[in-house]
């Protein structure tokens, strides 16, 4: 007779934890958390934007100053912890210019007269130190700086839009409608745009008009369009031929919702990179034309202005050149380690940051 066996209860097992879903925007921001030099990037750029926007805050309650009023007996001023010190290293430069070798043993007097001054100012009142000197006006530099952000951001911001804008909807039609009379219409107006100089049209405008950081906007938007509009035509050219979008076509969906609805979402990473790399072109633009006296015009501030002129005192007072080239090297800095980081964190092929990489 055969033995039976008796066959043990099995435990029951634990239910296998579902994994978290990931997302395309989760694995994006995944990837940027672990860039450090983006990162380090947007707190840079934060801290720009920030002390910008506290411009009124840190003129009137911090520093003292307003970014329009003159004083002509404060001309031409060095910063105000360096009154000591800046006789002493004018006396340094021209040893070096001298051929006979630069007199390095000035530099402990030019160092101690230095910190004494930044211990000075730091315990002085409001209104009472220049920190980075003054300009042809007697006005604070830095003040006139900090002020002058908020122009040549904003400007930044409102070129990106118009030209993203502009660039996006002509690239998105174009290439949908490639080789047709839509097609045609779009390249003659980007080559038609593309041949009038810029520079010439706002000094004949600025001789006209007085352009407000708006208007200058408006044009530079207007004429900085192309660009993107080229690069999202040839990624149309592959993605209109794809199964999704022939899927779209065949249950009817109308060419503007396949173009926004299917299209544009695929590209959407080309267009958020191209944006912030354009509020840094924009910046710099403004910087220039501003330079060369066709930008925004005094008494409002930017950084541009502000170098406006100065090249002329740069042995005087280097200041003047210094300080805005300061701001806008920390600025366009900022924004492109941002977008360089972007392009990598929105590729989904790049699995490592360049952090990870060095």
């Amino acid at each position: 007779m055969a033995e039976g066996t008796a066959a043990l209860p099995r435990p029951l097992e634990a239910p296998a934890l579902a994994r978290p879903q990931r997302t395309y925007w989760g694995m994006v921001w995944r990837k940027l958390r672990k860039d450090t030099i983006t990162m380090a990037a947007i707190v840079l750029l934060l801290f720009m934007i920030g002390i910008t926007l506290a411009a009124p805050l840190i003129g009137d309650d911090v520093l003292g100053f307003s970014p329009i009023s003159t004083d002509l007996y404060q001309r031409y001023k060095p910063p105000t912890w360096a009154n000591d010190a800046w006789p002493t290293f004018q006396e340094f430069t021209t040893t070096c210019q001298m051929g006979t070798g630069c007199q390095w043993s000035l530099w402990p007097a030019i160092w101690s007269s230095s910190l004494a001054g930044i211990r000075s100012c730091l315990v002085a009142a409001p209104g009472t130190c220049h920190w980075l000197g003054t300009d042809e006006a007697g006005r604070d530099v830095l003040t006139r700086g900090i002020y002058g952000g908020r122009i040549s951001l904003r400007i930044g911001a409102y070129v990106a839009l118009i030209s993203m804008t502009l660039g996006v909807a002509a690239g998105l039609l174009s290439g949908y409608y490639a080789t047709t009379l839509i097609d045609d219409i779009v390249n003659a107006i980007i080559m038609t745009l593309g041949s009038i100089p810029l520079l010439f049209l706002l000094i004949i405008l600025a001789t006209l008009f007085t352009l407000s950081p708006e208007g200058l906007a408006f044009l530079i938007g207007i004429f900085s369009w192309m660009g993107i509009s080229r690069l999202i035509r040839g990624q149309i050219f592959s993605l209109r031929e794809r199964d999704f979008v022939m899927a779209g076509r065949a249950v009817g969906c109308t060419s503007w919702r396949i173009m926004y609805s299917h299209i544009l979402p695929n590209v959407s990473s080309i267009v958020i990179v191209a944006g912030i790399f354009n509020v840094a072109g924009a910046i710099l633009v403004e910087a220039g034309l501003s330079f060369l006296g066709v930008g925004i015009g005094p008494p409002l501030p930017s950084w541009g202005n502000m170098m406006n002129g100065s090249l002329g005192n740069f042995a005087d007072a280097p200041w003047l050149v210094v300080t805005p080239g300061i701001f806008i090297f920390l600025t366009t800095l900022s924004i492109f380690l941002i977008g360089d980081g972007l392009r990598d964190a929105l590729d989904p092929w790049v699995t490592e940051t360049k952090s990870e990489r060095w």
